[in-house]
C-alpha cells in the first residue's frame, strides 16, 4: 500500500492524536505548506480513503455546540505511516516556475527581466516573513525536528533572496542583459 506523501503527511499530523480536517489544515500550514502544502479540497478525499483503507476512523463530536467531525490514526495507519517513515526519502525534485523562466529569460525585454525579479524578491521576501511569523507556534508547540525544517526552510529562503538579489544588481549593471559567458571559462 503506497501512499503520496501528502496522503503520508496527512497520517502525520494524525499521530499527534485526533484532529478535524480544519485542524489538519491549520497544522500543515504552520509546518509543511512552504515546502508541501494540501488544500481542503485534497484533505478531505485523502481522509475518505484512509478511513476507507483502515488507516483512520473518524467520530462525529460536539466542540461548543458545534458539530465537528474527528480523525484518528488507526494501529494500521500507524503502522503504514512508520514504515513510510523508515523508506529512504525519494530524490528531491524541485518544480520552481522562476528556474523555468530564467531558462527563457532571452525572450522577454530586458525592462521585463529587471521587473520580474524584482517582484520575485518581493514574493520571497514575504514567504520568509510567513515563515519567521511560524516561530513562536514552531517554539511553543513543535519539537526539535518540526524547529529544524523551519530553520532550513528559513535558510533556504535567505539563500534565493540573496541569489535573486545578485542576479539583480547584474542585471541592473547590464541594463537587463547579461553578458555571454565564454564556453571555455564554463
Amino acid at each position: 500500500m503506497t501512499n503520496t506523501t501528502v496522503e503520508n503527511i496527512i497520517l502525520g499530523c494524525l499521530s499527534f492524536g485526533p484532529r478535524s480536517g480544519y485542524e489538519i489544515k491549520k497544522i500543515i500550514n504552520m509546518s509543511s505548506s512552504w515546502f508541501y502544502n494540501a488544500s481542503y479540497g485534497s484533505i478531505y478525499p485523502i481522509l475518505k480513503k484512509h478511513e476507507e483503507k483502515g488507516l483512520v476512523s473518524s467520530e462525529e463530536v460536539v466542540d461548543n455546540g458545534r458539530y465537528k467531525r474527528l480523525y484518528k490514526l488507526t494501529d494500521k495507519g500507524y503502522k503504514v505511516f512508520h514504515a513510510w517513515m523508515l523508506q529512504s526519502p525519494k530524490l528531491m525534485t524541485v518544480k520552481y516556475e522562476m528556474a523555468v523562466k530564467l531558462m527563457f529569460f532571452a525572450k522577454i525585454a530586458p525592462e521585463q527581466r529587471i521587473k520580474q525579479i524584482e517582484e520575485h524578491i518581493e514574493q520571497l521576501i514575504l514567504f520568509k516573513q510567513e515563515l519567521e511569523e511560524i516561530e513562536p507556534f514552531a517554539d511553543s508547540e513543535g519539537d526539535a525536528y518540526q524547529r529544524l525544517i523551519l530553520d532550513w526552510g528559513e535558510k533556504l529562503y535567505e539563500f534565493l533572496i540573496q541569489w535573486f538579489s545578485t542576479l539583480l544588481e547584474e542585471l541592473n549593471k547590464y541594463n537587463g542583459d547579461l553578458p555571454q559567458i565564454p564556453k571555455n571559462k564554463k
